[in-house]
Formats: C-alpha cells, sequence, structure tokens
C-alpha cells in the first residue's frame, strides 16, 4: 500500500473513532436500554444476582438474593421470609394436594435448578434479562396475578394492600455442582410489594 493510502486510512480510522466517542458522550445514562449498567450483588448470605442498578433498588435485589439463596440451601425459614404466604398455600394445594406441605414445596422448586437430580448446588449467577411493569406488561401477567391474590386471600381490600412497584421479571440462573455447569433461561418470577414489603411469587 502506498503510503498516502496509509495515511488516508489512518485519518478516516481516527475520524470514525472519534465519531462513535462523541455519539456515545451524547447519550444519557437514563436513556440508554435495560442492561447498559449491570452490576452483581454481594453474595454474602445470598446469591449472586446481575442486574442494572438503574431500574432495581438494593431492597428488590436484597429480597431475590435471599429467595434463590433460600432454594439453594434449601432453608425453609428463609423461603418462608421472601415469598407470599396466601401465594404458596395456593402452589402447595394445588400441586400436591396439601399432602406434601410446605416443605416439599421447597424440595421441587430447589430441585428444578439442580445439575443433577438430589446433588447439592451452587448459584453461580442470577442474570435478571428484562422486567415489565403493570403499566407495561402486554400480557398482563401482573394484573392477573394480583386479581388471583385478591381472590385467594378472601379480603375485600387486599388488592389495597398490595404496592404500585411490582415487576414481572425475566431471568437466566447458572447453577454448578463439581465442576458441571447448568443453564437456564428465560425463567419467570412476580416480584411484588405486599404491606410495603417486597415479597416473590414464583
Amino acid at each position: 500500500m502506498k503510503p498516502w493510502h496509509l495515511m488516508l486510512a489512518g485519518v478516516m480510522l481516527a475520524s470514525m473513532l472519534t465519531g462513535c466517542s462523541e455519539e456515545a458522550e451524547n447519550v444519557a445514562e437514563e436513556d440508554l436500554p435495560y442492561g447498559a449498567t449491570m452490576i452483581t450483588s454481594s453474595t454474602e448470605n445470598g446469591a449472586p444476582v446481575t442486574y442494572d442498578r438503574r431500574f432495581f433498588d438494593e431492597e428488590e435485589i436484597q429480597t431475590l438474593s435471599s429467595y434463590f439463596y433460600a432454594l439453594e440451601t434449601q432453608d425453609a425459614e428463609l423461603l418462608d421470609e421472601t415469598t407470599l404466604d396466601v401465594y404458596t398455600d395456593f402452589v402447595v394445594e394445588a400441586l400436591y394436594q396439601g399432602l406434601a406441605g410446605f416443605d416439599g414445596l421447597l424440595t421441587q422448586m430447589s430441585g428444578t435448578f439442580a445439575v443433577e437430580e438430589n446433588v447439592p448446588y451452587t448459584i453461580k449467577d442470577v442474570e435478571i434479562t428484562a422486567y415489565y411493569t403493570i403499566e407495561e406488561d402486554a400480557n398482563t401477567d401482573l394484573e392477573n396475578l394480583y386479581n388471583m391474590l385478591s381472590e385467594l386471600s378472601g379480603e375485600e381490600n387486599y388488592a389495597q394492600r398490595i404496592g404500585a412497584g411490582g415487576k414481572s421479571i425475566t431471568y437466566t440462573i447458572i447453577t454448578e455442582s463439581d465442576g458441571e455447569a447448568k443453564t437456564m433461561k428465560d425463567q419467570m418470577l412476580f416480584l411484588i410489594q405486599v404491606d410495603g414489603q417486597y415479597t416473590v411469587c414464583s
């Protein structure tokens, strides 16, 4: 290649890089799509959760981290603390006709993420890949959940106990056992607020 060709290529490349840099600088962080500012939560006494820090607060992530840690360690007390009683009671009755109880539900839910059946595992990451609020959810999944909870509770004003910050969450989970990993994509759960406290319905 002739020297002037090299010089021209260098100028064009510099111009392209400068243009990309200026364009990136002109986009405000709040205008970037979900996933642009991903971080991973601390793993102390909880499972690691990767999420976009602009869209989830610390209390939400702590609830999710504790929920998944309860499944990993099969901690019935912690699972009870992070899930909604009226919902889990319904699931226990629907799946087991009440015979296996809450412990049976915990075993079944925990086993879903096991690398190998009946073998303990470690959750390496739970990445929140998308979320929807009741305003954004075109399939009205959250609205259907809220209506179901009101009906299950038998309380006339139960809907008033539900906060406005509920989310339908899609996530990818990676678990590991003895060096073997398992990845499950497009998993879903609900993170809602009842009586001012975050809780999971899954």
